[in-house]
């Protein structure tokens, strides 16, 4: 599966991340914990090929990724503002990885069914994103990872700009799915509640080092 070894990486003439090392095994939820400016985002961005480290490499069952562009390598990604594309529906939304994939009209229609049939949002396919709630965007933004059938899912603080309640509800959804499609992730957070109640492991990200 992941590993991590001995990643480093400066940020404006500062260690932020030295020697990082850490793997994530098949199925398994992994939450990277540390205060905001610790390098938890910045780890995920390297992770997804949308940075590179000055040190260290990045591996998928041995292989290392380096030379992988990030649409290459397979992984999913969700943050915290959703990213979703406004002027579209919530079926072009979550069909759109499926698209530059070039997959047959069917067998979008047939992922992106099971993605909102996952996330519980079965029938608001026609509907503009703009139109939903932020929880509800949340769910687009995971049905989207999701669709493409990824082999890695990853998390940048993704329930930051919910509610208190809200974000108790989208937790246990999460977990429920990430056990039922049994796909590896790793989960950014700040928020030590958030890590306990979701992870197989947590890792505590403190001075640029687990």
């Amino acid at each position: 599966m992941l590993t991590i070894t001995n990643i480093s990486k400066t940020y404006e003439h500062q260690p932020l991340l030295t020697g990082v090392s850490f793997s994530v095994d098949a199925g398994e939820t992994v939450c990277l914990l540390g205060a905001s400016g610790s390098g938890k985002s910045t780890l995920l961005r390297i992770i997804a090929g949308l940075e590179s480290p000055e040190a260290g490499r990045v591996l998928w069952d041995g292989i290392d990724l380096a030379p992988t562009p990030p649409h290459a390598r397979d992984f999913g990604l969700v943050f915290q503002d959703y990213a979703l594309f406004p002027h579209l529906t919530v079926f072009d939304n979550v069909a759109f990885g499926l698209r530059m994939r070039n997959l047959p009209k069917s067998e979008i229609q047939k992922r992106v069914d099971e993605s909102l049939d996952l996330i519980t949002m079965c029938g608001f396919e026609s509907r503009r994103v703009t139109e939903l709630s932020g929880g509800e965007q949340q769910r687009v933004a995971l049905a989207r990872a999701l669709a493409t059938h990824p082999r890695l899912l990853m998390f940048d603080e993704p329930l930051g700009a919910l509610d208190r309640s809200l974000k108790e509800d989208l937790l246990n959804e999460l977990r429920a799915i990430l056990h039922r499609t049994n796909i590896p992730a790793i989960y950014v957070t700040h928020d030590q509640e958030e890590a306990f109640a979701l992870a197989d492991r947590v890792l505590l990200l403190h001075e640029g080092t687990i």
